[in-house]
């Protein structure tokens, strides 16, 4: 085999495992989400896999134990319909109140609860700023 022969094939190699590389990167760090309405509409086989899922809080079922870690609530889609039991085990984030957007990854249990073992409270349109009126600084 020439060198030029042995360079070509090191070279191919490289750029495969290369390619291999960020095709996992992207794939890891793309975060792709369904709505309460959507999970509840694929297979109940389905149903069962690790999946991240959007949805608002439903604020009178928040329970927080503060012993055990354990917080529990509902959460539901904006447009309203079924409703998903979820529970987490660790800190309960400050800003979680009513109808605040939030994700969950995690696998549906045997009882029909959702155990997260991640969760990001979104930061709601709350925060948008209102329109001011009024005199302008000088």
């Amino acid at each position: 085999m020439t060198t030029r022969t042995k360079m070509v094939i090191a070279l191919v190699v490289v750029v495969g495992v290369i390619g291999m590389l960020v095709r996992t990167a992207v794939t890891h760090a793309s975060t792709y989400y369904v709505t309460v309405n959507e999970f509840f509409q694929e297979s109940p086989a389905a149903q069962h896999d690790p999946t991240t899922i959007s949805g608002e809080i439903i604020g009178s079922s928040v329970q927080w134990n503060p012993e055990t870690s354990m917080l529990k609530f509902d959460v539901q889609d904006k447009s309203g319909g079924k409703t998903l039991p979820v529970v987490y085990h660790g800190a309960k984030p400050d800003d979680f109140t009513d109808n605040w957007p939030v994700i969950v990854t995690g696998q549906m249990q045997s009882d029909g609860s959702f155990l997260a073992s991640k969760l990001l409270i979104k930061c709601p349109s709350k925060y948008e700023a209102a329109n001011q009126t009024g005199n302008s600084a000088r």
